[in-house]
């Protein structure tokens, strides 16, 4: 905030400086098991779907070939053998880097939940409710195929995260840390 009647000698404001921890602020809001269990069942989850990728996307030549062929073949250019294997590893390292960026985007919110940051439980939560209907949308078309394992482990560990995630001691954590930060922006003090 900015002490509108206080100004260096140029003319430009000054930043009030920072108000004093009171005692009760001082206090860190202790974490509860259940938002360190929604945290690691959120880590399983991101690796158990980053491995999955790998195993079922990088790691099937197939696919990749089949991949690299109809982006070839978009091109409208006849692909030669060389084009075809320099398709599939640009594929493959665009891939992992795709893989890669959403492992660690997904491990920043499972960071800022733990933090109690109420924003990050909601994204998880969409995140696994999407998930789970994929995976139902998945089992409908093409039954109880045994390469859906991958994801029915990772869909176990995300809905064990949410359902940690709003125990009751959880949503008093994240209730408390938006407390305090309400209260810090405001510049009120807590009681």
């Amino acid at each position: 905030m900015l002490n509108e009647d206080v100004s260096n000698p140029d003319g430009a404001f000054q930043h009030e400086p920072m108000r004093p921890v009171q005692a009760g602020e001082a206090a860190e809001i202790q974490r509860p098991k259940s938002v360190d269990n929604a945290f690691w069942a959120s880590i399983a989850s991101t690796a158990i779907a980053s491995v999955a990728t790998i195993v079922t996307v990088l790691l099937d030549q197939t696919w990749l070939e089949r991949f690299a062929r109809a982006m070839l073949a978009d091109t409208g250019k006849r692909a030669t053998d060389a084009d075809l294997a320099t398709t599939i590893s640009m594929a493959r390292v665009s891939l992992g880097f795709g893989i890669a960026l959403f492992a660690a985007i997904f491990v920043l919110f499972a960071v800022k939940m733990r933090a109690g940051r109420g924003w990050a439980r909601i994204v998880l939560t969409v995140f696994a409710a999407l998930g789970v209907m994929n995976f139902l949308s998945a089992v409908a078309s093409t039954g109880a195929a045994l390469s859906l394992m991958w994801s029915l482990a990772e869909i176990a560990f995300s809905v064990t995260a949410v359902i940690y995630m709003f125990r009751p001691e959880s949503s008093k954590y994240f209730l408390e840390h938006r407390k305090r930060r309400l209260a810090r922006r405001s510049g009120r003090l807590l009681p």
